[in-house]
């Protein structure tokens, strides 16, 4: 899909726009599925235990987030889940609030549900992109029913601190608001000093009014093999309530998808190890190369691996297409929330991220 979706636009139109890596997945990755394949047949399948198991462990020692295997509810990705926890909150006519800009889905995951979007935004503060947290009491009364939060955040490539989380937090438990919390690239965290935190870990008060969706498949890119997913509900009831609302509509992984996330969490630690170095001197280069752009601005990506870049000094009617006349195909920003932006994906080879840059360059002079 990254590459067949341009190939109409141009000879040579080199993709940086959707969410997946030029990466092959790991090898015990693809050694797990080719196993699957060959020694049993592809009936319907449930999640192995060892792969529930596994992935408690690996909250455990990553976060110190204590996971019950009751809490897991089993989805074909995170993006059902976000549906799914807006229609368990609510119901139509109600609102959802979510920052702003964000991974379009979100928008959708209200706007499909017939709920109103409460935008919660970003300021720039000290070069980092921050949730304007003073919103929060004018959102408060407007109907609002869920908060969907994403930590770490795409497109904006914020780790957001503890502190942040709770704010967030109490504001949702003063208001009785269920917080959705996707942490699908807690992973991919590319600064040293900064660390994921579980918005469920912050305390039980929190986790009983929160559904965390997880899944391996940013990480270890693996979004082609059949979506998994999984949503960390603690609240019995909830989760009963957010099953009701996705039966028949969020259909069961496959086996091949439960083999590679399996392979993924308990065998790959060493690629993942390899991987983030790569990413954090691919950041670092177009970090380098954009500043040096007139008319582009990117604030510094803590993690992921998207730059959101700011474009609205080029004063473009269409940063989008004009990019992609020139051979490069970046994401439009706005379906995310600001048609000023573009954002850039720099999981690639180095020899990819430089024609990518050198493509940008000349159409920045072609103006």
């Amino acid at each position: 899909m990254k590459w067949n979706r341009y190939a109409g636009s141009g000879p040579d139109v080199v993709p940086a726009w959707v969410a997946d890596m030029d990466f092959l997945a790991p090898a015990p990755v693809r050694e797990a599925v080719q196993q699957r394949l060959e020694v049993a047949p592809l009936g319907y399948a449930e999640a192995p235990q060892e792969l529930l198991e596994v992935f408690r462990a690996r909250m455990q020692k990553l976060y110190g987030w204590q996971v019950k295997q009751e809490w897991l509810v089993v989805l074909p990705g995170v993006v059902p889940g976000l549906f799914g926890a807006v229609r368990t909150a609510g119901k139509a006519g109600d609102a959802v609030i979510t920052q702003t800009p964000n991974y379009h889905h979100f928008f959708g995951a209200a706007g499909y549900s017939d709920q109103r979007l409460l935008p919660l935004g970003h300021q720039l503060r000290g070069g980092r992109w921050e949730m304007d947290l003073d919103q929060l009491p004018h959102l408060a009364g407007q109907g609002a029913r869920s908060f969907l939060l994403c930590n770490p955040h795409n497109p904006l490539g914020r780790v957001l601190s503890e502190q942040e989380l709770s704010q967030v937090a109490e504001f949702c438990l003063q208001h009785d608001l269920l917080i959705c919390a996707d942490e699908i690239h807690a992973e991919l965290v590319l600064d040293g000093d900064k660390q994921h935190v579980p918005l469920a870990s912050l305390s039980p008060e929190v986790a009983t009014q929160s559904i965390t969706l997880v899944s391996p498949s940013k990480a270890f890119n693996l979004p082609g093999i059949g979506a998994f997913a999984l949503a960390v509900i603690p609240d019995a009831d909830l989760r009963a309530t957010f099953a009701r609302r996705i039966y028949g509509l969020a259909a069961h992984p496959g086996a091949l998808s439960f083999a590679a996330a399996l392979a993924a969490w308990r065998d790959c630690d060493d690629w993942l190890a390899e991987l983030l170095p790569y990413l954090r001197d691919n950041r670092d280069l177009l970090q380098q190369r954009v500043a040096a752009m007139t008319g582009v601005t990117m604030t510094h990506v803590e993690a992921t691996y998207l730059a959101w870049l700011d474009v609205s000094a080029l004063a473009i009617e269409n940063p989008f297409e004009h990019f992609l006349a020139h051979g490069v195909a970046l994401s439009d920003g706005r379906p995310m929330g600001d048609g000023n932006f573009l954002r850039l994906n720099f999981g690639t080879s180095r020899a990819r991220l430089e024609q990518i840059i050198q493509r940008m360059e000349v159409a920045l002079g072609a103006r």
